[in-house]
């Protein structure tokens, strides 16, 4: 894409010429962010029919990858990166439509449990496949540049602390 075309090199080029600092992190900064919007726009309509939202996806996905489809509550907002309250409040919409339901630990009297129901699999493996279908919103990028992607983030996060 040439800096005509191409938004982020086009306010990376201005922001030099403004003599401000740091303009490589910050075009990549905007290119992340442009990337973010655009790929979650495309999640959020592809998840509207199922009537679950990114979060709740990630969370039932969470969900069908570990051990009988269970997890406690905690370790959710750890994996997640999101609030305790935020998977509070997602997992009363999921127990309420029936997608996972919610159970005291049986050791640790502390630990609420989630829990896949089987129209919670049902659900996440038929959006995860429509997900599949379409890059998980990462739209015409081949499978070699989403590996390549994946590992650059990867450097990025490490660097970042994660």
């Amino acid at each position: 894409m040439s800096p005509e075309t191409d938004p982020v090199e086009f306010t990376r080029q201005h922001w030099l010429e403004s003599e401000q600092p740091g303009a490589e992190h910050f075009a990549a900064m905007g290119a992340m962010m442009r990337a973010h919007q655009l790929m979650v726009g495309e999640l959020d309509r592809l998840l509207k029919p199922y009537g679950i939202s990114r979060t709740a996806f990630l969370l039932m996905a969470t969900l069908l990858m570990s051990r009988e489809h269970t997890r406690p509550l905690g370790q959710l907002s750890k994996h997640l990166m999101v609030h305790p309250t935020t998977v509070t409040l997602v997992i009363d919409q999921l127990e309420t439509r029936g997608l996972v339901t919610r159970t005291p630990h049986p050791t640790d009297r502390r630990t609420v449990l989630a829990t896949l129901t089987e129209e919670g699999l049902t659900t996440v493996s038929k959006a995860g496949e429509e997900l599949a279908g379409a890059q998980f919103g990462l739209t015409n990028t081949s499978e070699s540049l989403a590996a390549r992607l994946a590992g650059v983030l990867a450097q990025v996060r490490t660097k970042m602390g994660d």
